[in-house]
């Protein structure tokens, strides 16, 4: 069986010599649409796929639904970097953030677009590098990032560029993937030895290709990601470990699962600012 996953990298690494350039491609093949990696059909035709897309998205992220408020952004410049589906874009735009919606690839600013359309909410949608934005220097109160800047080439780089188009005294949130995780010791253990890679010169962070996606993935500790998001400039206000809403470990019970997803999630969320000059 083809492991569409890998087969996008391939196809990226034929295509491509620049690393960011095989990073774009991988994504224009395989947007986030919250389908089923392996599946053929991935892309919303209709009002019902971008309504389920919406749902999925919130039904499935506990920090999202329960700590995110999106009201708070109403009437401020609002940059969502790495938009995706778009999903995020609508819902801070009907929260009455005035929003621009960034991303690396033609498909997902199509599909942002598209969303807009469908919610019929103002989106500003704009193809553009995390590495390289071509906004100005503070040009935005917020920027929300969710899941998006550990797929970037050079995470530190991109780092520094939401310092830069944040406005001194702005805020904003990332959410990268966590290191110190049970998914990346637990899926990552079973790929390297129960399906024998690791005969094949295969490690913990190389396995990561056959079931993570995007072309990079990178995962941080809580202190990675903290230091790192002083050294762009920024001054970290929390850290947050978290998961999607599917238990961690099949079988635990309701709090220990929510004590372990706050301990060994997958999911780091960083809230951050950027401090007056």
């Amino acid at each position: 069986m083809t492991n569409r996953l890998t087969e996008a990298r391939s196809h990226a690494d034929r295509a491509a010599a620049d690393a960011q350039a095989k990073n774009r491609l991988w994504w224009e093949r395989m947007p986030m649409t919250y389908a089923d990696w392996q599946a053929e059909d991935r892309l919303p035709e209709t009002g019902e796929d971008f309504r389920a897309m919406r749902v999925y998205l919130l039904a499935h992220s506990p920090f999202l639904r329960e700590r995110f408020d999106a009201a708070a952004l109403a009437g401020r410049a609002a940059l969502d970097l790495g938009s995706g589906s778009g999903v995020l874009s609508c819902l801070l735009a009907e929260a009455g953030a005035h929003v621009t919606a960034a991303d690396l690839t033609e498909a997902a600013v199509s599909l942002t677009r598209r969303a807009a359309e469908y919610w019929r909410v103002p989106v500003r949608t704009v193809r553009a590098d995390a590495e390289n934005l071509s906004f100005a220097d503070g040009a935005f109160d917020y920027v929300l990032s969710w899941g998006v800047l550990h797929h970037s080439r050079d995470t530190e780089r991109a780092f520094r560029e939401v310092a830069r188009v944040l406005r001194p005294g702005g805020a904003g949130l990332v959410m990268v993937y966590h290191r110190s995780s049970a998914v990346y010791y637990l899926k990552g253990l079973w790929w390297l030895i129960a399906k024998g890679k690791i005969f094949s010169g295969h490690t913990l962070e190389s396995v990561q290709d056959f079931y993570t996606d995007g072309y990079y993935h990178r995962h941080f500790t809580r202190r990675e990601l903290a230091d790192a998001l002083q050294a762009s400039g920024l001054s970290v206000a929390r850290i947050t470990v978290t998961q999607m809403q599917k238990k961690i470990l099949p079988l635990v019970p309701g709090p220990l699962d929510r004590w372990l997803k706050s301990r060994i999630g997958w999911l780091i969320v960083a809230e951050f600012t950027r401090p007056e000059a």
